[in-house]
């Protein structure tokens, strides 16, 4: 069984069957997972638990200095218009 233990990966918590794994050289690698019954799914390694306990993973997908600059991006934009449900013209003449 393996876990996928990166907070960003949509996977995040789940464990799986392994049905294999790839260490290609000079590249993070693969895991080949069983998803409900016949369906398989390729997950990458440094999302699971099998990445090395020193390797950096991010706990969000924001990082601060995106979302400070963000916020002030917010603050620049003016104010929704207001919700007016008044006449928008003169009424057309009764026949």
């Amino acid at each position: 069984m393996i876990e996928v233990t990166d907070p960003t990966h949509p996977l995040y918590g789940r464990r799986f069957q392994v049905l294999s794994i790839s260490h290609p050289p000079q590249r993070p690698g693969h895991v080949i997972v069983a998803y409900r019954g016949s369906l398989r799914l390729r997950i990458p390694v440094p999302a699971t638990d099998r990445t090395p306990d020193n390797a950096a993973r991010p706990h969000t997908k924001f990082t601060r200095d995106a979302l400070l600059e963000l916020l002030a991006l917010w603050k620049e934009c003016p104010a929704p218009c207001a919700d007016y449900q008044g006449p928008s013209g003169t009424a057309s003449p009764m026949a």
